[in-house]
């Protein structure tokens, strides 16, 4: 049986047999497609995805307006999730949910304004969800675990936070809201991922490695241990991070070091 995390203060992961509420996803591209798969999977339903979807059909509600989207889980009480690949759109769109959500229960915890006039029905009939629940109010986009992914218990899954099929994250690891561990996939003990990053492909992050916020692992590299990586850092496909790096390198190589050395234009250490 699959571990599942229940931390205090953490949305609970979809693995933990799917909320009953509907799911939209954001995003019609690829990693929707997975993503969509993996709910599935769970035996949750998803009732509309929401992007352009390319002339690609598919088998929900398409919704190209983002707006419109956001509307539908909040007056419909629905469960969202944000599969798209650009970090900052991802993070963008995940703010903008939780803020939606957050003001429907606002209103519906006082169904009537300061000047006398009734909020309207669509948002006094928002679901109003246990504080235990909702791990700190962010149960309208909660952690995702395909079934065939492996997380050890205790471990702190942000909100928005997907976990793809035979993928793992091991125990005492925490990951930022929005982050993407992709299909096979590996994070191991004690690592910290940082919001909006993505762990490729077959990509593995060994024992207390670190990753600040919005970075990107590619496919079947590797992040040895207790390697420090900072924010926006790119790691090219294949490469092996030996040693510890600052905010907005891209390394590539192994071992890996900044493309730019590697291209002859800095400075080696």
């Amino acid at each position: 049986m699959n571990d599942r995390p229940d931390a205090a203060g953490l949305a609970p992961a979809a693995g933990d047999g799917p909320p009953t509420a509907g799911w939209v996803v954001f995003g019609a591209g690829g990693h929707a497609r997975s993503v969509v798969d993996v709910l599935e999977r769970l035996g949750a339903s998803v009732v509309a995805v929401v992007g352009d979807a390319g002339g690609r059909a598919w088998p929900v509600d398409v919704l190209e307006d983002e707006d419109a989207g956001i509307e539908r889980v909040v007056t419909e009480g629905l469960h969202a999730v944000v599969a798209i690949g650009s970090s900052e759109a991802r993070l963008a769109v995940l703010g903008r949910l939780r803020t939606a959500a957050q003001r429907a229960r606002t209103a519906a915890a006082a169904p009537s304004t300061e000047s006398g006039a009734e909020v309207p029905s669509s948002v006094q009939n928002v679901p109003a969800r246990s504080a235990q629940s909702t791990g700190g109010g962010d149960e309208v986009a909660p952690a995702v675990v395909a079934a065939t992914a492996t997380v050890a218990v205790g471990v702190e899954l942000g909100p928005g936070t997907v976990v793809l099929e035979h993928a793992h994250v091991g125990p005492g690891s925490r990951l930022g809201a929005g982050v993407i561990v992709n299909t096979g996939a590996i994070v191991e003990h004690d690592c910290v991922v940082g919001e909006g990053s993505h762990v490729a492909p077959g990509a593995v992050l060994l024992g207390a490695a670190r990753i600040g916020a919005r970075s990107f692992v590619g496919s079947g590299a590797r992040i040895l241990p207790g390697v420090a990586l900072g924010a926006g850092v790119t790691v090219g496909a294949g490469a092996v991070v030996t040693r510890s790096a600052p905010d907005g390198q891209t390394m590539v190589g192994v071992p890996a070091r900044s493309a730019h050395q590697r291209l002859g234009r800095g400075t080696s250490q």
